[in-house]
Order: C-alpha cells, then structure tokens, then sequence
C-alpha cells in the first residue's frame, strides 16, 4: 500500500512538473530584454580589468519546441553613437566614434528536467557584421591623428548554459542564460591620416576571438500553438 502511495504521488508531480514546462507549445516567441559581457576587440585595442558592456532590448527569439529540445533563432543588433576605446596602449592613442553589432545565429537548447525551473544548455552558429567609423586622437595632448573605419563580418560559435523559469501555466518563460562568443572574422581597417595629403592607407586581416558573456541573453518568451 505504501508503495502504491509513492507511485501515486510520483506521478502526479511528474504531471504537474509536465504541465509547467515550455515544452508544451510548439512555439515560443520573446525579446532579447538584456545582456551583459565581452564585446569583439577593434583595431589593437587595449582593454583594463573591466571590459564588460551591457545593451537592453535589442532582439528577438523564436524557438521550435519538441519534447526536452528547443531549436531557435535569434537576432539582435546593437547600435552607440559614442563607443570608445584604448588603441596600442592605455596613453597611446584614444578612439571614438560609432559603432553597430549584428547578430543574426540558429542552434539549439536542451533542457534538463521537466517542470517551472529547467536548466539546460546549448549551441548556436551563427553570422555576426560589426562597424566602426571614428577619429583616434592621441591620449595625451588630444590632437587628432586620423579617421578611421572597422569593418568586421565572421562566422560566430556560441555554446550556453542556462535557467528558465516557467510563469502562469507555462505560457510565459523567463530565461538567462551565460555563454562564450567564439569568432573568426575578416577584418578590415581603412585609415586617413591627419596631413596635409589625407593619406589612406587599407589593411584586411583574419582574426579569432572569444568574449566571454556572464549574461548572453536576458528574455522574456510567450509560448503558444499547445501540444
């Protein structure tokens, strides 16, 4: 009897744990509300102790959801009108101006256990374009020294791991995530100098980098289409 007792209450938190999870609709569809980590390095760019950048609602998820696997899209851009950076050295030379960041990457998440909490993990690949027009002027007497423009486009992989939590009967997900950007780019810089000829000089290098995210993506999803 006691037995029975077990088996009976086993299952009806497992169905309960069930009816809580994302995995119930078949679509899944939120904002990119907010993350938090390393941005691609530009040019020879120095950076301290703290490099860390944050952007808010800036993209979109769509997910496909079967059983414990969700496969994704998600596409975000950002843009700052006042980006700048340490070239060479930190009393080198200064580097100001705007910058964008495209984001366009496809994968998967798994989740680990059923219910309102489900950690999981994943992969995405995915497509990432980067530009930069500024002026570098130097860092101790401010003089202008040239423009100059960054053009990165490259192939992006981003393993995750992650936490999600289901809301109102699993209709709502709330998610953060933590991640590592691995990227192998095609850079090209073009600089004008600051004389009398406006001399331009272009260079085109590859590149691998790896920016750590502490908060990869902050979203909030509506789930729909139930299973």
């Amino acid at each position: 009897m006691k037995k029975i007792l077990i088996l009976t209450l086993g299952i009806l938190f497992y169905s309960q744990a069930f009816s809580q999870s994302q995995n119930n609709y078949s679509y899944s569809f939120g904002i990119k509300a907010a993350n938090y980590g390393d941005f691609p390095r530009l040019m020879n760019e120095v950076r301290g102790t703290n490099s860390y950048r944050s952007s808010y609602l800036n993209g979109f998820v769509f997910k496909f959801n079967d059983n414990q696997i969700s496969y994704r899209f998600i596409g975000s851009k950002y843009a700052n009108s006042n980006y700048s950076f340490k070239n060479i050295c930190h009393d080198c030379e200064a580097v100001t101006g705007n910058f964008s960041d495209f984001n366009l990457k496809a994968g998967f998440e798994r989740s680990l256990i059923y219910g309102v909490v489900q950690p999981y993990y994943g992969l995405d690949l995915g497509y990432r374009k980067i530009y930069f027009d500024g002026t570098a002027n130097s860092a101790n007497n401010n003089a202008l020294l040239y423009d100059v423009i960054v053009e990165k486009n490259g192939a992006l992989i981003h393993p995750f791991l992650g936490v999600k939590v289901n809301l109102y009967k699993a209709m709502f997900t709330l998610s953060a995530e933590a991640g590592l950007d691995i990227l192998f780019s095609n850079d090209k810089e073009t600089k004008t100098l600051n004389d009398g000829n406006r001399t331009t000089s272009i260079a085109n290098f590859r590149r691998w980098g790896f920016n750590n995210l502490p908060l990869s993506m902050l979203s909030l999803q509506y789930n729909f289409g139930r299973q």
